[in-house]
């Protein structure tokens, strides 16, 4: 029984994935946002706790997939054309449709990958569904080209290979905890400082950039090894 909680975990995230779609149908939109946020939730939990009553399958994986897909795909894509695409059909509509393709490739990409240490390849499904939602609060302000170029960027960074912090697993990579540690002092700073609603928007934002940023730190450290190793090499 025990090691079944994680699949219904799951199933939570895809009931509540399905009723803040009916929700942003009905046009309460942050409600849906709300259950969007619990659907993370529980996203996250189920993992961590089919890994702590080793109840890992290929079901849960599956069940996993599918339930981020509706959740964190087609809903996010859905309440965004809701709110802010429908004045831009049919360029609203090809739009809110590659959110979801580009979500499904990131899944399917990543059920393929047999390593997994402390990155992920492209931006999880996860943070891209929440923070596409997580414009929803600024209805007023996010028109037209802002909602397009974000929906845009968070599409071709989950299908992108630039990695990001899974905060989690093994790896031999010294410079992730000490990116971790940054990362963690701002969020807190953030937590500290802002309003519920804006500090879930900042944070998950602040993870998207984290891909870019990290490649660019490793990439700066790369090359400052090199210069050190170029200059113990100078007699």
């Amino acid at each position: 029984m025990l090691k079944n909680i994680p699949n219904f975990l799951t199933m939570g995230n895809l009931i509540l994935g399905m009723l803040a779609l009916v929700y942003t149908l009905e046009g309460r939109y942050h409600t849906a946002i709300s259950l969007v946020f619990i659907a993370m939730l529980l996203d996250g939990l189920d993992g961590k706790l089919a890994s702590r009553l080793k109840a890992g399958s290929d079901l849960g994986k599956q069940l996993d997939s599918l339930a981020d897909l509706v959740s964190f795909g087609v809903t996010p894509a859905v309440l965004l054309y809701s709110m802010f695409m429908q004045q831009f059909a049919p360029g609203g509509v090809l739009l809110a449709l590659l959110f979801p393709l580009a979500g499904a490739y990131r899944l399917a990409r990543f059920n393929l990958c047999k390593e997994r240490g402390m990155v992920f390849h492209g931006l999880p499904i996860t943070i891209a569904g929440g923070a596409l939602v997580s414009l929803g609060f600024y209805q007023d302000i996010l028109l037209g080209w802002p909602i397009i170029s974000l929906t845009l960027l968070l599409a071709v960074l989950m299908v992108s290979r630039i990695p990001y912090p899974a905060l989690k697993g093994s790896h031999h990579d010294v410079s992730i905890p000490v990116f971790i540690l940054f990362y963690g002092a701002v969020v807190t700073f953030i937590i500290l400082l802002l309003s519920w609603r804006e500090a879930i928007f900042c944070l998950l934002f602040l993870y998207v950039a984290t891909g870019p940023l990290y490649s660019l730190y490793r990439l700066i450290g790369r090359r400052w090894r090199r210069r050190e190793r170029r200059f113990a090499e100078l007699p």
